[in-house]
């Protein structure tokens, strides 16, 4: 499913360099950005939007800026089956693997999950406030995010190992984006090894979009935005919603998964005749 025609030709394009200086100078200003919101409290949502988004944005594309914004819209097609397929698959394989680590938990350390009864931070908001959520993660959480993470996290490992690893690459970017929600272990402990599983693999999902694509940011922002949306629209609204939309999203995803599998395998059982087809003609 991730091989097709094009995919070399895509992940040249990746060739564009960044020095190990410059990546570790973003990489800290991001980091460091997300954790100030918690180091110094009280900051207001407008000033921590800058803080959090604002600061490492500018950082970044004054380093990078040029070679992830050029690529930002290319392969849109590609991107957006890649995206859909890849956002259905990975979010199943977070639940199996969030679910296989709270089974541990219950097994080796049951009080912890207690800590699982206790609201999301982020979610535990007014009505109001929700619906303006909705708009500010289509608009500025999704997009500033996978610009950070995807293009520039991500991306940049991709130019320092002149494009190799690329899966190992997105799992450890995953992780990365993952510690940057220090706020999921602040409130639940050890039990945020839960909701990590579920960053993570979302973080790989549109990972592999951004790789296979040759680099798109415009579909990650659209499923990462939309997938924050609904849920502050389970706030905003309420659950049953949310719940409907984002089983929506992952149905979509996993049928668009499927279709994508099926055609590989055809392609697969059409050049494997042609090849024996052609090697019965030599022999003849």
């Amino acid at each position: 499913m991730i091989q097709g025609r094009g995919t070399e030709q895509v992940q040249r394009e990746f060739i564009r360099a960044i020095t190990k200086t410059a990546y570790l100078s973003g990489l800290l200003v991001i980091l460091g950005s997300a954790y100030a919101q918690y180091l110094f409290g009280g900051l207001g949502p407008v000033v921590g939007m800058l803080v959090v988004y604002g600061i490492p944005i500018l950082v970044v594309s004054y380093l990078w800026g040029t070679a992830i914004i050029q690529r930002a819209l290319k392969n849109t097609r590609r991107a957006v089956k890649f995206g859909l397929a890849f956002f259905g698959a990975f979010t199943v394989l977070g639940l199996v693997a969030a679910t296989t680590i709270f089974l541990v938990l219950a097994s080796f350390d049951p009080a912890a999950l207690n800590l699982l009864d206790r609201p999301n931070p982020v979610l535990n908001i007014s009505r109001e406030y929700a619906w303006i959520m909705v708009w500010v993660s289509v608009l500025i959480v999704g997009p500033a995010e996978e610009y950070l993470f995807r293009g520039f996290v991500f991306g940049g490992l991709l130019s320092l190992l002149k494009n190799r690893h690329w899966l190992a690459l997105s799992f450890l970017s995953s992780v990365l984006f993952a510690a940057a929600h220090l706020y999921y272990a602040v409130v639940y402990g050890l039990a945020s090894s839960v909701q990590f599983a579920d960053l993570v693999t979302f973080g790989m999902a549109m990972a592999a979009t951004y790789y296979l694509s040759g680099g798109n940011l415009l579909v990650p922002a659209v499923i990462h935005g939309a997938y924050d949306a609904i849920g502050f629209l389970g706030v905003a609204a309420s659950p049953g919603m949310a719940a409907t939309l984002r089983g929506l999203m992952i149905l979509i995803g996993l049928v668009v998964a499927l279709a994508l599998f099926i055609r590989s395998m055809s392609r697969r059982r059409t050049l494997r005749g042609e090849t024996l087809a052609y090697g019965a003609s030599v022999h003849l």
